[in-house]
């Protein structure tokens, strides 16, 4: 896990304040590491122009310029002028050196955005919209210095975006590059360190970005083992019964020793599957909500749901029934899974705002962050491009995710994992940050087109993992 930082400012002063860095030098090393990766994506036959802003991020354009000038063709353009001190000082050093300053933007094969970086606090001007529009249209290599200049501090994007193919932030990953809406903008991220490494750099923090090393899978161990040792997980069917059979299909082959689906009827259930019309005598954790409609009166939901101590599942149709305030108000282990529709709906139901999709899709950190300090002992996954999960004050991020899983089912796939490894001994958290990985990466290794990976490809994908 590498931590996330919503704001990087206050680390740059204690820096300042503590280690006895100064702003310049923590700018040089900037700097070097953004003419190191310009370096890498250059030829030496290339023009490359640097696009600066008038304040800090702007000034470590300008001085990555300054270090590549004797590499090649190197251009700086500084539509807004320059207003910070540390801007004005290296346009002093660069025009010493005689590298040109162009007054419009002209082709180039590599354009570096050093407009705004990551603390952008307004909206762009026309003149800076018409920039951004400009260059994403352009057959060229572009890198971001920070952040894609119309990303703002939140990670929402308000008009127009730079469409970098590498961002190389500064110090530390910043949130907002791993929001829904930055994921198409921000390319590879690489961190540049600023004198000193990212470990003394970094202070604490409760958020962090999940790695596919971080992946921990329910592999056994021992082989003296029955299939009462790895659970049994529960799936109530409802009205549209697939969703069900998806999830305990995905529940059975990520591990658990028994599944069952909880449904009046037994129909197209796979036979590896169980199948009973109650909640059977034994079992570890009930998964519910997806394709459930309005199968069930509330006397049978809570007995299905609330009258036991199992740690519940939560999906899709539940997310909009008034039960679920009695499930939160009185499970100590339970994960929701919604998607940013029905988080919308939950958020509302709960009293917590009301707010439409595209608003929680604006912020989707400071939603998450609202519902976990309401419910700080639920496990929220919040489903997208770039998943968050919530657990008490912690926040974890898992950007392997692809448009792949962009289908039906694929949720009902994620509920019966992290139900898999919640009967497999898993605590709630560590059940869905596991589950959402295996879920990412299983997508990520089948190979098949970016339209055609279907939730049963999933199911059967996680054998091979």
């Amino acid at each position: 896990m590498q931590k996330l930082f919503q704001e990087v400012n206050s680390l740059d002063k204690r820096c300042y304040e503590k280690l006895y860095l100064s702003e310049d030098i923590l700018m040089e090393q900037a700097s070097m590491a953004l003419a190191k990766e310009v370096k890498k994506c250059a030829k030496k036959t290339d023009t490359i122009l640097f696009i600066c802003g008038p304040g800090n991020n702007g000034a470590d354009g300008i001085t990555a310029a300054r270090i590549l000038a004797a590499e090649g063709n190197v251009l700086v353009y500084i539509p807004l002028g320059t207003k910070s001190a540390m801007a004005k000082l290296q346009l002093k050093r660069l025009e010493a050196l005689h590298i040109e300053v162009v007054s419009s933007l002209l082709d180039a094969d590599v354009y570096v955005d050093a407009l705004f970086g990551s603390g952008l606090t307004r909206d762009l001007n026309e003149q800076v919209i018409e920039i951004i529009q400009t260059v994403n249209k352009k057959d060229a290599c572009k890198i971001a210095c920070d952040s894609s200049t119309g990303i703002d501090k939140s990670g929402s994007i308000s008009t127009v975006c730079f469409k970098a193919d590498t961002t190389v932030t500064m110090g530390a990953l910043k949130e907002s590059l791993y929001s829904d809406e930055a994921k198409d903008f921000v390319g590879q991220i690489k961190v540049a360190n600023l004198g000193i490494s990212r470990k003394n750099y970094e202070t604490k923090s409760n958020a962090y970005l999940l790695d596919e090393s971080d992946l921990e899978l329910p592999y056994r161990k021992t082989n003296r083992v029955n299939k009462g040792d790895f659970g049994h997980v529960v799936v109530i069917g409802g009205q549209k019964e697939g969703a069900s059979v998806l999830a305990a299909t995905a529940a059975f082959n990520f591990g658990a020793g028994l599944v069952s689906i909880c449904s009046e009827k037994r129909t197209n259930i796979p036979l590896s599957i169980m199948h009973s019309e109650s909640l059977p005598q034994k079992f570890n954790v009930v998964v519910a909500g997806m394709g459930l409609g309005s199968a069930y009166t509330d006397e049978k939901l809570r007995d299905c749901l609330l009258f036991h101590q199992k740690p519940l599942v939560i999906d899709a149709d539940l997310f909009a029934h008034e039960m679920i305030k009695e499930i939160l108000e009185q499970k100590k282990d339970v994960v929701l899974t919604p998607h940013p529709k029905e988080f919308a709906s939950l958020l509302a139901l709960l009293g917590i705002a009301s707010v439409t999709t595209a608003q929680v899709q604006k912020d989707r950190f400071k939603w998450a962050r609202e519902f976990s300090k309401r419910y700080p002992n639920a496990v929220l996954v919040l489903k997208g491009a770039n998943t968050i999960i919530t657990y008490n004050e912690m926040l974890y991020v898992n950007s392997l995710g692809t448009q792949k899983l962009a289908k039906g089912g694929s949720g009902d796939v994620l509920a019966g994992m992290i139900g898999s490894l919640l009967a497999q001994g898993y605590t709630p958290v560590k059940a869905a940050y596991n589950a959402s990985l295996a879920h990412a990466l299983v997508a990520k290794k089948i190979k098949c087109s970016s339209f055609g990976l279907s939730p049963i490809d999933l199911c059967e994908g996680l054998k091979w993992l």
